[in-house]
């Protein structure tokens, strides 16, 4: 997997987080991972069964070592 990879992923599959009302990130955060990556903070669907397997891969992996 490259940064490449990841910058793919996370422009196909999450939320950039952003100046939001606290219902919105509440929202979010019901069923969604704050992550951070490179400085900016997103928000990844927990469950997706549109993820291929190298997505879900890449979603893994961005859990379990950048989130917040």
């Amino acid at each position: 997997m490259t940064k490449t990879d990841v910058r793919e992923f996370l422009k196909e599959w999450a939320d950039e987080v952003y100046d939001m009302p606290d219902h919105a990130l509440e929202l979010l955060m019901d069923d969604h991972r704050c992550i951070r990556w490179y400085g900016k903070e997103y928000f990844i669907q927990r469950n997706n069964s549109f993820f291929s397997d190298f997505e879900e891969e890449i979603k893994e992996h961005l859990i379990e070592n950048h989130e917040l």
